[in-house]
């Protein structure tokens, strides 16, 4: 659970509790019979980094036990520092929250106060090193000024009949003293006095189009240690262009993949959204590029008194997190296979970060599966509130002007949400195409896509004849290129576009490279006509037009086994790859695994050479 950023603690008290707010790493801890687990947010495994910590918490008297808590460092004076993390020092400990599982029963439907009782007489005896998060007796004001007083970041305040939900909520609020904010470092200077040094950071944040923006550089607060690890980090991130479009021309400046993030504190945001007099404050391995917002106050009105609004019950405006509940979950859409519209929740789920970062801002078309596979399916381009298919009001959409007619448009969902997923399994949509373009650039396509399409009664495998020969032509043009499986027999190879092609200039080198090969390897064709292809593999290069659409990576297909669109490593391409191996159930353990494959496609943007 998540707290919001909040201008001034919330003016009944008598309603919400306020605790220290802690400034180091967030961490679920697990406890079952003296074997520890601690997680951070982005599931990095915390005990090998704090085996201190993990040791101290195997020393809780309790048998089954998940707690939420902070681990920190703290200096002389007793007050967390987050830099002193960076350091290797050995003051550290974690203060504890929140209590969400106890012997076998689930506390996260408890309200917030009953949940901290529990938690205070668990801990009444904590071992060294394991510590209560510390309540303030007083009103908001001044438990904020007595954690300004003591050097404390703020407070967070929790509203007392709040349950645990696994999302950012207004039910806890974080009220700062003290300005500090998570950036992604896409970029740095040299030092002017050691060419083995960094001089400065240049960071950036993820905006509501998805996009990275330009934040400003950072040059204090670094060792001379630290800046010649930085050096040595950053060398292999190296790319040709900043991922932040609007990031200005800076003399020296030497652009980065966004994959470490920056705690930093700062004076103020100006009027042009940079950071004033910024402080080097350590990295966040806890955090992922992606996640990194401008965090920016909001006034947050409640009633005096009352509960948390019932799941299912809304009254929400857009800006807040929708409810969307369930008709039928347990309808059954993949019947060989057993997998219901709750199956397919859970999936989207499971995916929704990679699936959202992929497709952020980018116009959709949907295939809908309302009775399973085995009954007909219906295709959807244009989403509006009225008619089959109809949206929320609360979901994003974009327009897209025609190109056969004048002054239309088409009205399109954009998924920049999880809770705009949960709808579509709601809607049971198993197949998503994505459009090679966002807004607000919309003829500006991202990437060059190569659809690979095997001939009627041929496998995968004339897919990876294909896809090698393809390949080994890219890799000759000095193009890094990106495979993903179709979902069915199909492979896709993306290369990835620096900003300023058009659609034409796109679909026009891919046709040329798809021409160069088919003239070669008389297995493979350009011709549309399927009556013409006469067993051949179809090497469709008019994916890349305006308007026209892939298959989104993560997305299921509509066929037996409820196989997904999987992004590879080149390596797998063999004959061994078996696109059923990529489904609805196996996919989450390869993400947790792997990583995200499709990412490069968004970052490793690059320049196309000239064919001759």
């Amino acid at each position: 659970m998540l707290a919001t950023l909040a201008d001034a603690p919330p003016a009944d008290a008598k309603n919400w509790t306020y605790e220290l707010k802690y400034d180091g790493f967030r961490a679920l801890c697990g406890l079952v019979n003296g074997e520890i687990a601690m997680w951070s947010r982005n599931e990095l495994d915390l005990a090998p980094r704090f085996p201190r910590i993990a040791d101290a918490l195997r020393k809780v008297k309790i048998d089954e036990v998940v707690l939420d808590g902070e681990i920190v460092a703290v200096d002389a004076a007793g007050v967390p520092r987050f830099q002193l993390l960076q350091g290797g020092q050995h003051r550290e400990r974690i203060f504890v929250f929140d209590v969400l599982w106890l012997d076998g029963q689930d506390l996260r439907r408890f309200p917030y106060a009953e949940r901290r009782k529990i938690l205070e007489r668990l801990l009444k005896r904590a071992p060294a090193g394991v510590a209560l998060a510390q309540k303030l007796e007083e009103s908001g004001e001044d438990a904020l000024k007595e954690a300004a007083d003591a050097g404390y970041e703020g407070i967070i305040a929790k509203h007392n009949p709040s349950i645990y939900e696994g999302r950012r909520s207004k039910e806890w609020l974080k009220v700062k003293a003290l300005n500090e904010q998570e950036l992604a470092i896409i970029g740095y200077n040299p030092s002017t006095a050691s060419k083995s040094e960094i001089g400065a950071l240049h960071l950036a944040y993820v905006g509501d189009d998805g996009q990275f923006h330009y934040a400003g550089k950072v040059g204090t607060g670094f060792s001379a240690k630290l800046r010649v690890a930085m050096r040595d980090a950053l060398a292999k991130l190296i790319v040709p262009a900043s991922v932040a479009p609007d990031a200005p021309r800076v003399r020296d400046a030497i652009w980065v993949k966004p994959r470490l993030v920056a705690q930093v504190a700062f004076t103020e945001w100006t009027s042009d959204n940079k950071l004033r007099h910024p402080s080097f404050l350590g990295l966040r391995p806890d955090k992922r590029p992606e996640e990194v917002v401008k965090e920016t106050a909001t006034k947050v009105e409640r009633p005096a008194t009352g509960r948390s609004m019932p799941a299912g019950r809304s009254n929400q405006k857009k800006s807040d997190a929708p409810v969307v509940t369930l008709s039928n979950p347990q309808r059954v859409l993949y019947p060989r296979d057993n997998i219901t519209k709750a199956d397919l929740v859970a999936y989207y789920e499971a995916v929704s970060v990679p699936m959202i970062r992929a497709l952020g801002n980018r116009p959709l078309a949907l295939e809908h599966w309302n009775e399973g596979i085995d009954k007909p399916s219906w295709f959807q381009q244009s989403i509006d509130s009225s008619g089959r298919g109809s949206a929320p009001d609360w979901v994003t959409t974009v327009k897209t002007p025609t190109r056969t007619t004048a002054h239309k448009s088409v009205t399109h969902l954009v998924i920049d949400r999880p809770e705009t997923l949960r709808w579509l399994a709601q809607m049971s949509v198993l197949t998503i195409h994505m459009w090679s373009s966002h807004a607000p650039a919309l003829e500006q396509p991202d990437w060059i896509v190569l659809d690979l399409d095997p001939a009627k009664g041929k496998g995968i495998e004339q897919a990876i004849d294909a896809a090698i020969v393809m390949r080994r032509l890219l890799d000759n043009l000095k193009l890094p290129s990106y495979p993903k499986t179709s979902g069915k027999r199909g492979i896709h190879i993306f290369v990835a576009l620096a900003p300023g092609y058009t659609h034409e200039e796109a679909n026009a080198f891919a046709c040329n490279i798809a021409g160069a090969v088919a003239a070669k390897v008389p297995a493979f064709t350009m011709e549309r006509s399927l009556a013409k292809r006469r067993g051949r593999l179809y090497l469709d290069c008019m994916q890349n037009g305006y308007g026209k659409t892939v298959v989104a990576p993560y997305s299921p297909r509509a066929v037996d086994g409820a196989p997904v669109s999987a992004p590879l490593k080149w390596e797998e391409v063999t004959k061994k790859l078996d696109p059923k191996k990529f489904n609805i159930r196996t996919m989450p353990d390869r993400l947790a695994k792997m990583g995200d494959l499709f990412a490069p496609v968004l970052e490793n943007a690059v320049k196309l050479p000239e064919l001759r």
